[in-house]
């Protein structure tokens, strides 16, 4: 019994050694490029016939085509790190097997640095998509689609106004304001409490935020709104629409932001009026009939009971 309790013993180590392999290292991922993505300046995102470029410009990314305007540099982020994504296996590919893997009808190429990623179908099993780099086919976890396919409004910052912005002027329809050189501002109209309240809503601006960005396909009618800061620059918009939502075209961008609630309220007036409670009050019920004598006692007894 000693004897085949110790043989039992030695083969769970034995099990457990050949099943946990202490010392062997795990095999290094193999990423699909070698491009330092750190030190990349321009993308290039192929959609079929859709092209959308973007560019660093001192330190921050911009959508260069189809039009210009300042880039998430997060969602551009994003972008750059598929060329880094692990390859879980590689095949010479051959140009008549370009059908087969749906490369050659590509749902998107991406040019990063000098390495262009051509994306093809997905494997049906694991769901592994197919990605062509010159004639390698590599098979990669399929989780950035979404990048490769989103448009080019998807990768606009959605801030009104850049990071570090300065307002030294702001020019309402009703009104307008300018810092002057003894640090106070000048209102014209005079505005009752405007000192008071003009600081909650440079804040308002510095840090508003669309939660949409579409294409302006028209030349934007309505009223004016510009903002100058303290570099020299100057940012300007069309206020399309103030309800139900707040719509701001850049027509400079060609693009039109979408600001909604409680924020779009704050940006258009020095002290806004809390929202109004738009819901209806119910109506007053009925008050009950008096009960008769008769049905007063009945109750009465039936909780006695």
């Amino acid at each position: 019994m000693l004897l085949n309790l110790f043989l039992l013993a030695a083969l769970a180590v034995l099990g457990a050694i050949a099943y946990f392999e202490p010392g062997k290292k795990e095999p290094a991922e193999t990423p699909l490029t070698r491009v330092d993505i750190d030190k990349v300046d321009t993308l290039t995102l192929q959609q079929g016939d859709k092209t959308i470029v973007l560019a660093k410009k001192d330190g921050h990314w911009w959508v260069s085509a189809p039009f210009s305007a300042p880039a998430n540099d997060f969602r551009v982020r994003q972008l750059l790190e598929i060329a880094k994504a692990a390859s879980d296996a590689s095949y010479p590919l051959k140009p008549e097997e370009l059908a087969k893997f749906e490369l050659d009808k590509p749902i998107a190429s991406l040019t990063v640095g000098d390495a262009v990623l051509v994306f093809g179908g997905a494997d049906p099993i694991n769901m592994r998509r197919y990605v062509r780099i010159g004639d390698a086919l590599h098979l990669v976890r399929d989780d950035f689609s979404r990048h490769l396919t989103a448009q080019a409004t998807d990768y606009v910052d959605k801030k009104l106004l850049p990071e570090d912005a300065r307002i030294q002027e702001i020019v309402l329809p009703e009104w307008k304001a300018r810092l002057g050189q003894d640090g106070k501002w000048v209102f014209e109209p005079p505005q009752e409490g405007g000192e008071a309240h003009i600081g909650d809503l440079l804040t308002n601006w510095q840090s508003a935020r669309a939660i949409d960005v579409k294409y302006l396909d028209k030349a934007a009618e309505g009223q004016k709104l510009h903002i100058g800061l303290a570099n020299g620059e100057s940012v300007d918009f069309v206020i399309v629409q103030r309800e139900p939502e707040l719509l701001l075209a850049r027509q400079d961008y060609g693009l039109q932001y979408e600001v909604v609630g409680e924020p779009a309220r704050r940006l258009l007036s020095l002290n806004p009026k809390p929202a109004e409670n738009k819901a209806e009050e119910a109506p007053p019920q009925a008050s009950p009939a008096p009960e008769s004598p008769m049905e007063d006692g009945g109750a009465e007894e039936i909780e006695a009971d």
